[in-house]
């Protein structure tokens, strides 16, 4: 088993990562259908559905550094309804370890600072289309 340090997961537009991340999250849902019938012996019974996903990153806004993926990028992707390529990787991969691509959607984009606080930001992306899985 390949333990690694969470740190070294990011998230990607394009080949980009996107900066001062502190949080990155993918969350993949499989919708059922219900089939039930009266002849299910009061069990109720499923058929696989709908997949989707969406990924999550959250972070330290440095409105000074332009050079890399900010708030303020997803901020023009948001506004633009732009839709996105995503990766959900480390930098590099060693053999044997995934990383999911997919296009999406920015559906949530936040930004807060509270007093004697870092001002910080999150973003959720909707995925959409297939969410394909590249293993090194």
């Amino acid at each position: 088993m390949a333990i690694f340090n969470g740190t070294d997961l990011g998230v990607y537009i394009g080949t980009t990562l996107i900066a001062a991340a502190t949080d990155v999250s993918l969350t993949l849902n499989a919708e059922t259908i219900d089939i039930t019938t009266k002849d299910s012996a009061a069990f109720r019974e499923l058929l696989p559905g709908v997949r989707s996903g969406s990924i999550s990153v959250s972070g330290l806004i440095d409105y000074v550094d332009a050079s890399n993926k900010d708030f303020i990028d997803l901020y023009a992707a948001w506004e633009t309804r732009a839709v996105l390529s995503l990766k959900f990787s480390k930098a590099t991969l060693a053999t044997g370890e995934a990383s999911f691509a997919a296009s999406a959607f920015i559906t949530s984009l936040e930004q807060s600072g509270g007093t004697e606080d870092t001002a910080s930001y999150s973003a959720t992306f909707e995925l959409t289309g297939a969410i394909d899985e590249t293993v090194a």
